[in-house]
């Protein structure tokens, strides 16, 4: 009874001062209700009007920042298409118009035309630059074009030289020029397009580009005093880069303006903002004097409403402090204190207040609560404990967020910041952001759908969605979640789980692409591709190789390949399946390559293929293999051509001087091991060449395959006959048992050869010699037996032709000779040992100096002074004859401008050339440049050749003639009457003089032919208005006739011998001085 009048007591109580309480308080809210109401019509009617300007100015600041976006967008290439700049241009004119005419602050407005009038110049800039662009990529695809002419050309050249045996390293050199200029080409547009990037604009000064350009300028200058053929395509390159170059210049004069604009831009685009930024800052004060004055009224309305609230505050406590203080305060204060002290380690801790009042029942209560607590909360830190592990270790972010529209986030696992880059106190309640933010603007409607579908139909949803990270970087998601009901139905909150899975959908792209490639790739290649199983058994075929062979897919798919195709070699030796390179690779794992085997098609017939075979890998383990593989029939039948060219002469079939020396290398071991004789001639057919000049080559040819069949018709089997080039043939004789044997043969080969040839109603007659070489000891060499026999056929034709010799000691002594003279010329060229002497020739008739020639004399340590007679022929056989001809004609010009140079008037220097020199690619360049080192001007210059030179000019020879015809060089036919050949070179080549030799001058007085062959040289000569001089003249009668039958110029002992520079100085033209 005690406990519930306690209980009613203080309830009492406190109902009283709870009425007087809510009474004081109504009274108290209507006034402030009304005192509100009137503040807060001031307040809208201000905010509204500041809401318009912040709106009008938020209106503008979003259109200007769409055209902002839209111009830099613009600015961030320089190839946007004319048209694109055009439409798009045009647009954002319009919009900025518009912008403008909505405007009425000046200053802004000036700001904005400025914006426009950059805007206009950049767009013009563009254009141009686009223009440009497209100007170069003309070029280089010309400048690509006329290469691959040139490598066209090239490998033409190649493949006639391979053919022909000549030698291909000019165009080996051409071909590393042309691959050069490719790939200066490449780098020379890359370095284009850099300079196109905006992120090169700093760089447009930059001289790399004109350096690489000069430099590929310079190098193709190389080729333009080749061939006519090949010069005409590298002018047609040196005026793709020159253009290349000025549209270059031109470019970066329109990428310097267009950087200008693009500052001018940014800078109106600066000011634009900064002006925005000042008004949108007016507003702001203005909006903050209003809050100022609105704050002011609030003030002064609390004051008010907080005094009236003071007066009846203090009147209710001071009623109801006693109570408060005896009965509420004190207990309370009590249980506060020992509250505070159980805290979260002391859950279990008693409470006693000591009052046998409520609140004893209240401490009864908060005891038994305690103990409950204490046990609830050890539970539940185990099981976060737990929970946050499992959560944690999650390859993913585990989350809980409600149903609103921004799916906003009230937990989320410590792998949310790893994916995304926000920190989750950035996204938990939308703090910062929310996370549909963070989803992929494009995905955003999809994923709603998806969600809002799966709650509808009260399923599990996944999703696979983007999401952009805190840094920009768009990845990959994967979702699964499900909604669940917490509080009510309405309550609804998802939880979940999200993956990254960026590198899976990389990776499957990448295999989607990949496969679509391969099967593209698969089903258009020329090559066959086919795959087994395991068990062998074919599991796909393309259609090449379906069409190779003659089965339809359907008749190979699920059939044992090999018994089908592959079952047995050409020539039906069997295959044995565990041997068969296609299969294998099942078996071991190993791959293989095989060129050497055949398939049968559906007809049976077998075709050569070369194929390689690979395993197929799955789990760990070989599935299968896959078998490439293409026909090589054509290929076979080119290498069996190309072998036969390889050894045999292309004109008459026999085997050429590949396949003879490897005959001469077998015979010569079977002599060394089981002393089988044998003899090797060297056959060369006489007068040859003037069966060529007289009937011309096509008879000549004609004529060797003649010569061909009767000499195969004169040796027996076991002898081989091979052609070694030109009308030179080489026969091995086998079994050989004396030198008669050999001589007999010969003899029989001059018999069939010296017999008439009937050809096309021509009766030819030749003959040959033949230089026979038979081994005596076994340690001989090959390369020796040819030029011994060789030696022989020479001996052979010195002894009037149409006979044979064989190889003796003698012949030994003279090789070694000229085998000394050979090393001996090589020291002569390094030590100096070369010089030239000069004799005059002089005017017939007022024996006046009208010329001198320049001739080369070797002053031998040993030997003394040796006539070119004596070296020129050696000279020419080991290929040394260049280079002492480049030497004599050096120093001949350097004479003949120091003379000059004195005023001496000598007429021309004639320099005596070698037909290797005359017929060198670069002989006209040489010339020239020859000219231009000695300073000689060009028409103190005559360049004498036999006629046989003349005879055998190319193309470039005789074009090169032409050319230094027309610089003022003069040419001579030096031995004229010697050689055997038409004369129809004299009107085909600038000649100015002919020398008549003097094999016919010396017995002009004596014997009746060589005076009419004089007679008829001066004649030839004067006819074509040509200078004839003549050549060792002696005597006073050979004076005599030479003046009665009008010869121009004398030269020879009588008028003076070959003198040093300086004595012929002195002597001949020291009295010219001034003349």
């Amino acid at each position: 009874m005690h406990k519930r009048y306690g209980r009613l007591k203080i309830i009492s109580k406190i109902w009283i001062f709870i009425v007087l309480f809510i009474l004081i308080m109504s009274i108290s809210l209507v006034v402030l209700q009304r005192t509100l109401h009137t503040t807060y019509e001031l307040v809208k009617e201000v905010a509204d009007t500041h809401l318009n300007d912040l709106t009008d100015n938020a209106t503008k600041t979003r259109q200007l920042a769409v055209i902002s976006s839209d111009i830099n967008r613009l600015t961030r290439t320089y190839s946007t298409s004319n048209n694109t700049l055009a439409e798009e241009g045009k647009q954002i004119s319009i919009y900025l118009s518009h912008i403008t005419d909505d405007i009425d602050n000046q200053t802004l407005i000036t700001q904005l035309k400025s914006y426009s009038n950059a805007f206009e110049l950049f767009l013009n800039y563009s254009r141009n630059i686009n223009n440009l662009k497209s100007e170069l990529d003309n070029l280089f695809s010309s400048a690509q074009s006329e290469i691959t002419l040139l490598e066209n050309l090239i490998s033409t050249g190649m493949i006639d030289s391979a053919l022909y045996g000549a030698d291909h390293d000019y165009y080996d050199q051409l071909l590393s020029l042309v691959t050069g200029y490719r790939e200066s080409i490449l780098i020379i547009d890359k370095m284009t397009t850099e300079l196109l990037t905006p992120a090169n604009s700093e760089n447009v000064g930059n001289n790399d580009l004109y350096d690489e350009l000069y430099s590929l300028y310079l190098r193709v200058q190389t080729i333009t005093a080749s061939m006519p053929e090949v010069s005409v395509h590298g002018r047609n390159l040196s005026l793709y880069i020159q253009q290349y170059k000025e549209h270059i210049k031109a470019l970066i004069t329109e990428l310097i303006a267009l950087n200008k604009s693009l500052h001018q831009l940014a800078l109106s685009e600066s000011s634009i903002h900064l002006l925005i930024a000042q008004t949108e800052e007016e507003a702001s004060l203005a909006a903050e004097q209003i809050r100022h004055e609105i704050d002011v009224l609030f003030i002064d309305v609390l004051t008010r409403m907080g005094i009236f609230m003071l007066i009846m505050v203090i009147m209710i406590i001071t009623i109801m402090y006693y109570m408060l203080r005896r009965h509420i305060e004190k207990p309370l204060n009590t249980l506060t204190g020992i509250v505070s002290e159980i805290g979260v380690d002391h859950l279990d801790k008693a409470i006693i207040l000591g009052r046998d009042d409520e609140w004893k029942t209240i401490e009864n209560a908060l005891n038994e609560m305690s103990k409950k607590l204490a046990k609830s909360y050890s539970e539940l830190e185990v099981s976060r404990t737990s929970y946050h592990a499992l959560v944690n270790n999650v390859p993913g972010i585990v989350y809980r967020c409600r149903n609103d529209t921004n799916w906003t986030m009230e937990y989320l696992s410590d792998e949310f910041s790893g994916l995304t880059g926000y920190d989750i106190s950035e996204v938990l309640g939308n703090r910062e952001i929310s996370y549909s933010d963070i989803i992929h603007p494009l995905d955003r409607d999809k994923v709603e759908q998806k969600v809002n579908k799966a709650v509808e139909q009260r399923v599990p949803f996944t999703l696979e969605y983007r999401i952009i990270k805190k840094d920009g970087e768009v990845r990959w998601v994967y979702e699964q979640g499900r909604a669940i009901d917490f509080l009510s139905t309405t309550d609804l909150k998802f939880n979940g789980i999200i993956l990254d899975i960026t590198q899976q959908k990389q990776l499957m792209d990448a295999l989607a692409e990949s496969e679509t490639r391969y099967r593209l790739l698969l089903e258009h290649t020329t090559e066959g591709i086919f795959g087994f199983d395991e068990n062998g058994i074919t599991t796909f075929i393309n259609q090449a190789a379906s069409e190779m062979l003659g089965y339809r897919p359907d008749e190979i798919v699920g059939s044992n390949n090999h018994h089908l195709i592959h079952h047995s070699m050409m020539d039906g030796t069997a295959i044995p399946e565990e041997e068969c390179c296609m299969m294998r690779p099942i078996k071991d794992g190993c791959e293989y390559h095989v060129e050497d085997e055949v398939l049968w098609n559906k007809g049976g017939t077998p075709f050569p293929v070369e194929y390689w075979s690979a395993p197929v890998w799955g789990d760990g383990k070989v599935i299968g293999s896959v078998v490439s593989f293409h026909d090589i029939s054509e290929r076979k039948r080119s290498e069996k051509n190309m072998q036969h060219l390889a050894y045999h002469d292309l004109m008459t079939g026999l085997p050429n001087r590949v396949m003879f020396n490897m005959e001469l290398k077998q015979v010569l071991a079977q002599f060394r091991r089981r002393d089988e004789l044998f003899a090797v001639h060297l056959l060369d057919l006489d007068h040859f060449k003037e069966v060529n000049d007289r009937l011309g080559h096509p008879m000549g040819d004609k004529l060797l395959k003649q010569v061909s069949l009767r000499l195969l018709q004169a040796i027996r089997e076991t002898d081989m006959l091979s052609r070694l080039g030109g009308d030179e043939f080489a026969l091995i004789q086998r079994n050989l048992e004396s030198v008669s044997d050999a001589s007999y043969l010969a003899s029989k080969i001059l018999d069939v050869v010296n017999e008439e040839f009937i050809i096309d109603d021509n009766t030819i007659y030749i003959d040959t010699s033949i230089g026979i070489f038979i081994p005596e000891t076994k340690s001989i060499k090959q390369e020796d037996v040819l030029s011994k026999a060789d030696l022989a056929l020479y001996k052979a034709k010195e002894a009037g032709r149409g006979m044979f010799t064989f190889f003796g000691d003698e012949m030994s002594l003279q090789m070694h000779n000229e085998l000394s003279l050979s090393h001996d010329l090589i020291v002569a060229l390094k030590q100096n040992e070369f010089f030239l002497q000069y004799q005059p020739q002089f005017d017939a008739v007022s024996k006046e100096i009208s010329g001198v020639e320049a001739l080369v004399r070797w002053n031998h340590p040993k030997r003394g002074v040796l006539m070119p007679v004596d070296f020129i022929h050696i000279a020419e056989k080991r290929g040394m004859i260049k280079q002492i001809s480049d030497w004599v004609l050096y120093e001949a010009c350097k004479q003949a401008k120091l003379w000059s140079d004195r005023q001496y008037h000598f007429g021309r220097i004639a320099i005596n050339l070698c037909a290797k020199q005359v017929n060198d690619t670069m002989f006209q360049q040489s010339i020239e440049n020859l000219l231009t080192i000695s300073g000689l001007p060009a028409d103190l210059l005559e360049l004498e050749f036999t006629e046989t030179v003349f005879m055998e000019a190319t193309d470039d020879t005789k074009q090169s003639i032409r050319q230094l015809s027309k610089l003022g060089v003069h040419f001579a036919i030096d031995d004229f009457g010697t050689g055997f050949s038409s004369l129809s070179y004299l009107h085909r080549f600038k000649v100015d003089k002919l020398k008549i030799d003097k094999e016919f001058i010396h017995d002009v007085n004596q014997h009746r032919h060589d005076a009419e062959i004089a007679k008829a040289a001066i004649a030839l000569g004067k006819s074509l208005e040509l200078t004839v001089v003549a050549e060792g003249v002696e005597t006073q009668e050979q004076v005599d006739f030479l003046l009665q039958h009008d010869c121009d110029l004398l030269q020879g002992f009588l008028y003076g011998q070959p003198v040093s520079a300086e004595e012929f100085e002195t002597r001949y033209l020291g009295k010219l001085v001034g003349a």
